[in-house]
């Protein structure tokens, strides 16, 4: 089905279409504006962050909730379902209902009294309960539709992300960050903002990571200044710079629903793909991050969001809308760039497309071009006129590091699949204990998506047998969504994709995946091999997981279409109930 832009006349930033969603007027409000409840959300988690030690006090009040929903929120519930129960048949499944929710309580009671103390389990308890209460309430009313699903699915996926945040301290699971007592790295960078309130005035290839562009940790800094201004301990308010991080991942999972509907998901499909984004452990590791990777990542998915919308209509706030999104994002890290070749691509085809109004779209491009480019690149062009630092500085470790895997050949390290690899599917490194450097930038790519490089069964052996569930069900949708892609790249009739649309999505995989294995082979190191430098190919395997769901729902008379559908729903269940328990046992005392 070739793209028309009447399919999509619904604006996105309503999850309520048609007025058929069983609602409240508050969860109408909530999902019209996701981007309003996640800062609100996020801005009220800061209560439980700022708290510096969860003691029985707190264990107390965690488990009042749970007392309500158990003796007061349920039989309320029930009550009055029941009495406006239409037939004895409701009343029946009514019924039904109140047994499965009071003991799905009853059991989440029992393991919030048993996890004394940790509030980032109390969070995940009440979030599995109120979920499976709630799936239980709509599949007994009838009302379970997809778009109550991927609510469902959005609100469990915030309450892992918070609870990761809450277990993870910001010095711990890391990349490049130090802690705000030190002068360098992330944390070193965000306090010296903090302090100084100007740019490092100084060569910043001197101190590590100084030379990233500064957007990330201007944002982090004030945010420190406003939480310090209201009494909160300095050290507590960098701890909270993981706030911010949590709402990037957040917003994340909301931009990326918006591109999967932009290229025409809906139905079973959309839920699949949007589950496979929201329960990948990249984002839970991302919000409790603090560098600048989950900023940039954000940045980019919204400037493809808006070249989606730019391309449907091309109007002048859109790509204003676009130059902002790059600007800032390069602002924030440079790699950004990599999403320029596709929204290059869109800019010349609806130039080309509509030359008889070429003077229109000059102005326009002529524009983001004076947005985009100051903000993109004054710091580089800054540190490269006052201290001479290359436009493309990155910092390289020696290659007397323990990391360095330089000296494997190219063909080992492109080819290599030996079972081996696989005995353990944590990321290995020598520096950690490993008996080996991890080699193959595929199969770390896969591993540090699921895992990172500390989360392995040596640090958290409860994991074991979880983590080899979660690691193959990954894999093996990653190597179904690239199938899916070829596929649908091939397909020349009834594509869910037209050419444009086509070409504009294989390049920004094109492009990421080449710049991750060129940069694996620029900085031959163990922590370059990591899916932080390649998180968009995340987006675009599940997006085509989701176009499979949809193409074989359309063709539920073949029989083997609809096992392969079978087959998928099952898949991603085990990915996102392993992807749960996996990051649920890491934060078990």
């Amino acid at each position: 089905m070739d793209f028309k832009p009447e399919h999509l006349a619904v604006e996105e930033n309503n999850f309520v279409q048609n007025g058929n969603y069983p609602c409240s007027g508050f969860v109408k409000f909530v999902t019209a504006h996701p981007y309003i409840t996640v800062a609100v959300l996020c801005l009220m988690c800061t209560i439980l962050t700022t708290s510096t030690s969860f003691g029985n006090m707190y264990t107390i009040l965690a488990l009042l909730p749970m007392l309500v929903i158990l003796f007061a929120g349920v039989p309320t519930g029930i009550y009055f379902s029941a009495k406006y129960a239409k037939s004895s048949d409701e009343r029946k499944k009514m019924a039904m209902f109140s047994s499965l929710a009071v003991f799905v309580c009853a059991v989440v009671f029992f393991l919030a009294i048993t996890m004394n103390g940790n509030m980032a389990i109390h969070i995940m308890n009440y979030a599995l309960c109120i979920s499976a209460v709630l799936l239980a309430y709509l599949a007994c009313t009838h009302k379970l539709n997809d778009k109550a699903f991927i609510l469902i699915i959005f609100a469990l996926a915030f309450a892992v992300r918070l609870a990761y945040v809450l277990y993870t301290d910001s010095t711990v699971r890391q990349h490049d960050v130090g802690n705000f007592d030190m002068e360098i790295g992330h944390c070193g960078y965000i306090r010296y903002l903090y302090q100084n309130l100007n740019f490092p005035d100084f060569d910043v290839r001197t101190a590590w990571q100084f030379y990233h562009p500064p957007f990330h940790h201007m944002i982090s800094a004030l945010w420190m200044h406003l939480q310090t201004a209201f009494g909160i301990n300095y050290y507590v308010a960098g701890e909270n710079v993981q706030i911010l991080t949590l709402f990037y991942s957040s917003i994340c999972m909301v931009l990326s629903y918006k591109i999967f509907r932009q290229l025409g998901l809906k139905g079973r499909g959309l839920v699949c793909a949007v589950a496979i984004v929201a329960f990948c452990p990249t984002f839970y590791i991302m919000a409790g991050s603090i560098n600048n990777d989950i900023l940039s990542i954000t940045f980019m998915l919204a400037a493809v969001l808006n070249t989606l919308y730019w391309y449907k209509n091309p109007t002048f706030p859109r790509i204003m809308a676009i130059s902002l999104c790059v600007g800032l994002g390069m602002m924030t890290k440079l790699s950004v760039w990599m999403v320029a070749p596709a929204i290059a691509f869109a800019f010349l085809y609806v130039f080309f497309k509509n030359l008889k109004d070429f003077k229109k779209y000059l102005l326009q491009f002529v524009c983001f071009g004076v947005v985009c480019a100051p903000l993109a690149l004054w710091w580089q062009v800054r540190n490269l006129l006052k201290f001479g630092v290359p436009l493309t500085y990155v910092p390289a470790l020696s290659i007397t590091s323990d990391q360095y895997i330089g000296n494997l050949p190219v063909t080992e390290r492109l080819f290599d699949f030996s079972a081996g690899q696989f005995a353990n599917v944590g990321d290995q490194f020598v520096t950690y204990g490993a008996s080996y450097n991890e080699y193959n930038p595929l199969v770390a790519l896969f591993k540090t998506s699921m895992f990172d490089e500390l989360i392995n069964t040596a640090n958290y052996p409860k994991i074991a047998v979880f983590n080899i569930i979660l690691f193959w069900s990954a894999v093996v949708i990653g190597i179904f969504g690239f199938a899916a892609m070829i596929y649908a790249f091939c397909k020349k009739k009834n594509s869910a994709l037209n050419n444009v649309q086509k070409i504009f999505v294989a390049l920004i995989y094109v492009v990421f995946f080449a710049s991750y294995y060129i940069f694996c082979f620029q900085f031959p190191f163990v922590c370059t091999e990591n899916i932080r430098y390649a998180v968009s190919l995340i987006i675009i395997g599940a997006f085509f997981v989701g176009l499979a769901v949809q193409y074989l729902g359309k063709a539920s008379d073949k029989k083997y279409k609809s096992v392969a559908r079978g087959a998928i729903y099952t898949l991603v269940t085990v990915f996102s109930v392993s992807s749960v328990l996996v990051y649920y046992i890491v934060g078990m005392p």
